[in-house]
């Protein structure tokens, strides 16, 4: 295998993207969405298959218009809430609480800050993800509150719908 010099220093790559090098073609740092289908739902974070059965009721899904049909079916998520509650789930998992809280704080400045507000393709499912967070982290009432923020956005076809009744039955067993 032929070696080329510098191959492997990571200065070379650096300067390759660093602002001085006009060469190199500029493209946004995220996709703009994650989707998932049903049969990729093996695939997704458990709280991403709430997305995929969103309605509650028959008339829930009576209301939904054709575009609608089409794709509720679907958990769709922006690509940069996502990445930061994956990495919540991932520090966890591997035990870093320090990035873990870390990584929930970014999430949830990402998602209030206003001037992302243009940038946020599902905002409803942002702030699900930010609500699943918080009941992660044993604060039910801050992932309620979360989660009805949601509910602002779509009070209908909305997953904020189980999450808040999922919750409201963790907190009544508690009592």
């Amino acid at each position: 295998m032929l070696q080329v010099e510098g191959e492997t220093d990571l200065q070379v790559f650096a300067s390759m993207i660093s602002d001085n090098c006009d060469n190199v073609r500029r493209e946004p740092p995220f996709s703009f969405c994650v989707r998932f289908i049903r049969h990729e739902a093996h695939c997704a974070p458990y709280v991403m298959w709430f997305e995929m059965n969103r309605a509650m009721t028959e008339e829930e899904v009576a209301q939904r218009d054709q575009h609608s049909k089409h794709w509720m079916d679907y958990a769709e998520v922006d690509a940069c809430p996502f990445l930061h509650y994956l990495q919540y789930l991932t520090y966890g998992g591997q035990g870093e609480r320090t990035k873990q809280l870390y990584a929930l704080e970014v999430l949830k400045s990402y998602i209030l800050d206003p001037r992302n507000d243009i940038n946020i393709h599902h905002p409803e499912t942002a702030l699900n993800l930010l609500g699943h967070c918080y009941e992660m982290e044993g604060d039910c009432s801050r992932a309620c509150y979360y989660y009805e923020e949601s509910l602002r956005f779509d009070g209908t076809n909305n997953a904020a719908n189980w999450h808040v009744q999922r919750v409201q039955r963790l907190i009544s067993n508690l009592y």
